[in-house]
């Protein structure tokens, strides 16, 4: 078994690409075939927050003005 050990006193570090492909994926239900434990310690909880936000925004923005546009025609 694989165990990574973060500390808790180092920064979370993971671009900005890597944490939208995180969400992304996440929210798709797929994860990728590397186990769990090496995509997450990197990642800022933070901005994967922010991330999974905005992501659900724009996809509740996009069912909004797709039954406004089904309805007025």
């Amino acid at each position: 078994m694989n165990d990574v050990v973060v500390n808790p006193q180092q920064q979370p570090k993971g671009g900005l690409f890597r944490t939208i492909r995180t969400v992304a994926w996440g929210l798709l239900g797929i994860r990728g075939h590397k186990p769990y434990a090496h995509d997450a310690p990197p990642l800022s909880p933070l901005k994967l927050l922010i991330t999974a936000l905005a992501f659900m925004l724009v996809f509740v923005l996009a069912l909004v003005s797709v039954a406004i546009y089904i309805s007025r025609h």
